[in-house]
């Protein structure tokens, strides 16, 4: 099946617009994906770019969106030269984000294509910190579609996720110096570069604390729900995925041994395949978006 590619552009009121790459396939669609990158990630990274076209060749519109304060630009969407919007960055900004793309997947447009899309099954993905927001996406983008009579989000993928944001934060010290000094730098050991976040980021969980517990969004999200993580992950340790399973009302955990915190791919990614751990993940979640269940 041919892919084809198309850019997105979601303008927003009052802030940044959203780009993003959509995967579509060429004949019959199945329904629409959304792709949530995690922590000092993007839309470009490593493999993601496969994905999409693996999911399109399975008749999947597949949908992968920088959020607005990731660090990158359009005109430089895979490399961190925004620095200032990285700091200012928050979680509530980027569930704002990534509720106001699941609404307009869900809006049909005046076109026969964006009428019937709209109409289709619809998904959110989530790798790491991306797979939190997808948890917290789904359950409140759902709930506000049904609320106005639109089709809600019937699936929700986890890849290697946060269970909960709390727990992310420095303590003690660390903390108290984050707050006197209103900037926590840190390192993207790939890029070599110092990043920080402004004391904002705190604040803002602080704030909307209810809002970004993960646990209350899953325990209230009615859809399906698949949460997939190697055991192996050293960024985001096995357990939070196995609470993420319990929590999940129609959830199904798929562990695999090996494959890390990005199931085998790297950035770059100059292969023309996937990785194996990354094929496993991706074939694992169409089967359960088509089937209902992960494979046995």
């Amino acid at each position: 099946m041919t892919v084809l590619h198309r850019p997105f552009l979601l303008q927003c009121d009052g802030d940044r617009d959203l780009h993003g790459r959509w995967h579509l396939p060429d004949s019959k669609e199945k329904g629409t994906v959304l792709f949530l990158h995690g922590y000092k990630g993007y839309m470009d990274w490593g493999a993601w770019a496969l994905v999409g076209d693996h999911f399109a060749s399975q008749g999947w519109r597949f949908l992968r969106i920088n959020f607005s304060h990731n660090g990158t630009t359009p005109s430089r969407p895979a490399e961190f030269t925004d620095l200032d919007a990285f700091a200012a960055n928050t979680y509530s900004r980027e569930l704002d984000e990534a509720t106001e793309v699941l609404r307009a997947l869900r809006t049909p447009g005046s076109t026969e294509e964006s009428q019937r899309a709209a109409s289709l099954p619809l998904a959110v993905i989530g790798h790491s910190r991306g797979g939190g927001i997808a948890c917290l996406a789904a359950a409140e983008a759902d709930k506000k579609l049904r609320e106005q009579g639109l089709r809600g989000v019937e699936s929700l993928v986890t890849w290697a996720a946060v269970a909960d944001f709390g727990s992310r934060f420095p303590t003690g010290e660390e903390l108290d110096a984050w707050k006197a000094t209103g900037r926590r730098e840190i390192v993207n050991h790939r890029t070599r570069q110092r990043l920080h976040h402004n004391w904002s980021f705190h604040e803002d969980f602080t704030a909307n604390e209810q809002r970004l517990h993960i646990e209350s969004a899953v325990l209230h999200y009615p859809g399906r729900m698949l949460v997939a993580h190697s055991q192996d992950d050293a960024a985001v340790t096995v357990d939070h995925a196995e609470r993420l399973s319990e929590w999940g009302r129609a959830s199904d955990l798929f562990l695999l041994e090996q494959g890390g915190h990005t199931f085998g791919a790297s950035e770059p990614w100059t292969d023309a395949f996937l990785p194996d751990a990354m094929q496993a993940v991706t074939q694992t979640t169409l089967h359960f978006l088509e089937e209902g269940r992960a494979v046995r």
